[in-house]
């Protein structure tokens, strides 16, 4: 199986050193999963530094010296690849500091083989395990919870069709946050098969639930634009509205957090 990732990494010592055990993490998995990784390092004022590949891994790695947002990265990442995307059968977009245990992609490659997934999520954890016998039923509800960068992983026709992230949205944009989000539920529009794994299969630093208010104004925003798309995702966002009016009401967010800014 070919995987493509996609990972940026806004360069300092301690991202790289982050991004390091990322892709040693890729060289433990099956050698029957073969990954092209590229990565945008950003940020990056001095030499080219070597990146290793392995028996299954192989780096192409691009260097920018300014600093952009995580969907724009993102959209440069999928430009180099668009036209080569079918060489790939899945997609994902891992961040530099998460990580695979592993037994990861080997279960996910035997998961592929065996059911035709269009999109695959599950958590992520300081403490992953190798558990693939939590698969279960999706819900609009358990993507928008659950999926992110780090934790979905993509057919590469979805991609295809797809095409790019919303710049409007992600961490460093006029939006702060939700380009995840957005991508998911436009994926998940587009899909037939999608699983959802319900335990802690991916290795990333634990959330700090006092700080998600800082994505509200994104994932909002994310969830006005699909609202009207189904039921459920009306009644998520009514759900995010009021969950935004916890913030407000706690001075963490201000009214104009519940509306998008243009680019």
């Amino acid at each position: 199986m070919k995987v493509l990732l996609l990972t940026t990494c806004l360069y300092n010592e301690e991202n790289y050193s982050d991004f390091l055990r990322l892709t040693n993490s890729l060289s433990l998995q099956k050698k029957s999963v073969f990954f092209e990784h590229a990565v945008l390092f950003q940020n990056y004022t001095l030499d080219n530094k070597l990146l290793n590949s392995s028996e299954n891994h192989s780096v192409n790695a691009f260097y920018v010296k300014d600093i952009m947002s995580l969907s724009k990265a993102r959209n440069f990442l999928i430009s180099e690849y668009l036209d080569l995307i079918a060489d790939y059968e899945y997609v994902s977009f891992p961040d530099d500091d998460c990580w695979y245990p592993s037994e990861f992609w080997g279960c996910f490659e035997a998961l592929a083989e065996t059911d035709d997934v269009d999109i695959f999520y599950t958590k992520f954890s300081s403490k992953p395990i190798n558990n693939f016998s939590l698969n279960e039923s999706h819900t609009t509800y358990k993507l928008v919870k659950n999926a992110s960068s780090n934790t979905t992983i993509y057919k590469s026709n979805i991609i295809s069709q797809l095409k790019v992230f919303n710049e409007e949205f992600g961490v460093g944009s006029i939006n702060n946050g939700g380009e995840d989000t957005d991508f998911a539920i436009r994926a998940m529009l587009l899909a037939k098969n999608i699983v959802f794994n319900n335990s802690d299969l991916i290795g990333h630093r634990d959330p700090i639930a006092e700080f998600r208010y800082r994505y509200f104004k994104g994932s909002f925003g994310v969830l006005k634009n699909h609202y009207f798309k189904s039921i459920p995702l009306l009644l998520i966002t009514l759900r995010k509205f009021l969950v935004g009016l916890v913030f407000l009401l706690s001075n963490k967010i201000k009214i104009s957090d519940f509306f998008i800014r243009k680019v």
